[in-house]
């Protein structure tokens, strides 16, 4: 409410230049009289004092030069004065396209300075607000990715704690001859318990065990911003294609979480195994109301297979399978490609 009566009450640029072209011929037409009035008022002087007496062309010869001088004394003054005025709004204007050049090459420490009450003012405080909540953004992330880490060392820990606990009791019942069945019930029972806490943790490491499915009314637009984040991690490394055009809109339900992790896992895996010299693709499309990510890189020659490593790809089987998905890896001469399909997903209308 506060910004659209801002906006209704602020002045119009147009306006001000009107203003200031008002303004300095106003100033010029003022200096125009006085210096007219003034060179007269001194030649008349002069003339009586000297006793100089002129015809009466004489004197319209005079006050024609006289009128012609101050006219253009006038004349420069207006321009001098309106191409200063008008060069200070040039110079807000320049800091204002530093500004959107600084916020295109994420140097969020950019602070556009506020004058003045017009279209230009609003444009620089929007640059501002964009830039602050880049940057509120970027710390947040940055803070998600301290947290993340965090709870993966604890989680870590958390789990190697009840895996030593089986481990050592199964040591120590190793070490007996013979088992009574009051012990071995107590083993497996704490077996049991173990393999449920490893199992928890693991699910929440994994974050498999706590789902949180939301309705996605624009699924394009949720894939191409998935691609961009994907770009913007490969893109400094590799030349990178991303594709799609084929990607109608969609609704659906998904786990953002699941769905970004598909896509660190294909970045993660350019990154280690993709030969830099060669373009990595990356394409989302709809095929018969399923929805299909495909990723296609050279391999680096002095790599191991990318399928003896096992972790990323599996982690993305497993979200595939989620959705009653698929994925296929292939390599042929020196391509790898993996084509992810998701079908079967709640509530999507491809």
């Amino acid at each position: 409410m506060l910004t659209s009566e801002k906006r209704k009450n602020a002045k119009k640029l147009s306006r001000e230049i009107v203003g200031l072209l008002c303004i300095t011929a106003a100033i010029a037409l003022f200096f125009f009289g006085f210096l007219n009035l003034t060179a007269n008022a001194i030649a008349t002087t002069y003339h009586l004092e000297n006793h100089i007496v002129l015809t009466e062309g004489q004197l319209l010869t005079l006050q024609a030069w006289i009128r012609s001088i101050s006219l253009l004394s006038a004349v420069l003054l207006f321009l001098a004065l309106f191409l200063f005025l008008l060069g200070q709004k040039m110079a807000y204007l320049r800091e204002i396209i530093q500004g959107v050049e600084a916020l295109r090459t994420h140097r969020l420490d950019f602070t556009m300075p506020i004058e003045g009450d017009n279209e230009l003012t609003e444009l620089a405080e929007s640059i501002n607000f964009l830039s602050e909540t880049e940057r509120r953004l970027r710390q947040r992330e940055m803070e998600l990715r301290e947290e993340k880490e965090q709870l993966i060392r604890d989680l870590s820990h958390d789990i190697r704690t009840p895996l030593t606990a089986m481990l050592s009791y199964s040591d120590y019942l190793g070490q007996k001859e013979t088992l009574e069945q009051k012990e071995m019930q107590e083993y497996i029972a704490l077996m049991q318990r173990k393999g449920q806490q490893i199992k928890a943790l693991t699910n929440r490491l994994l974050d498999s065990g706590s789902r949180n499915l939301e309705t996605i009314e624009d699924g394009r637009l949720l894939m191409e911003q998935l691609a961009g984040e994907w770009e913007e991690i490969l893109e400094d490394m590799f030349s990178c294609i991303v594709d799609t055009k084929n990607c109608p809109t969609f609704c659906g339900s998904f786990d953002i979480q699941e769905l970004r992790r598909i896509f660190d896992n294909l970045a993660s895996n350019v990154e280690k195994y993709a030969d830099r010299e060669q373009p990595v693709e990356l394409q989302v499309d709809a095929v018969d109301h399923r929805l299909r990510i495909c990723q296609r890189n050279g391999i680096k020659t002095d790599t191991v297979p990318v399928e003896s490593n096992q972790i990323g790809l599996e982690s993305i089987r497993r979200i595939a399978a989620l959705y009653g998905g698929t994925v296929q890896v292939s390599i042929e001469k020196g391509i790898f490609s993996i084509q992810i399909t998701l079908s079967e997903v709640e509530g999507s209308h491809l």
